[in-house]
């Protein structure tokens, strides 16, 4: 059976940005969703966590690793983002631009947006030194990092949590989309 790995980003030390909201992190929230589409299709995902108190790109590359023995055909690291301004906003999704990546970022973003109707942002291509492109490039398996909203944003948060059980369906449908090849 092809496998979906759910990367919950940042990890229970560093649980990186901050709702405005309700002061829930990237962590806490994105273990909720991973779990929402865990739920939609137990077979064909598992959830990862990176591991706490080990060098960043040490964390990155053991997470992949377990990822690659696991056998997965694709990968999915979940974050919010953030910015200074609390008018930023919107939808994005990292890539590594291979095919494979480029074809699985191509379909969660579009369900992304139509599910939470944000600004589309697009696909941001990253090689391994910028931001984010570790995770795009430490596996084997096509990889993507997704932003469905800013954190930030009181706006965002508001439409995440009020389509939060269709974004999740959104992504398994576009997971189910990208393993039929």
């Amino acid at each position: 059976m092809t496998k979906i790995a759910l990367v919950v980003g940042h990890n229970a030390r560093s649980q990186g940005a901050v709702r405005v909201t309700d002061g829930r992190s990237e962590y806490d929230w994105m273990g909720d969703l991973s779990a929402q589409i865990l739920a939609a299709n137990p077979g064909r995902y598992r959830v990862f966590r990176r591991p706490a108190g080990v060098v960043y790109t040490r964390e990155i590359s053991q997470t992949y690793a377990e990822v690659d023995a696991w056998g997965a055909s694709g990968s999915i690291e979940l974050h919010f983002n953030a910015a200074a301004a609390s008018t930023a906003t919107g939808t994005e999704t990292l890539t590594s631009g291979t095919k494979g990546s480029r074809r699985l970022a191509t379909l969660i973003q579009s369900a992304m947006v139509g599910v939470l109707g944000l600004r589309d942002r697009g696909l941001l291509v990253r090689d391994r030194k910028a931001r984010g492109g570790e995770s795009l490039w430490a596996g084997r398996a096509p990889a993507v990092l997704i932003e469905p909203y800013f954190g930030s944003n009181a706006g965002d948060c508001a439409a995440a949590d009020r389509h939060f059980h269709q974004l999740a369906a959104g992504i398994n449908a576009a997971c189910t989309e990208f393993l039929k090849g």
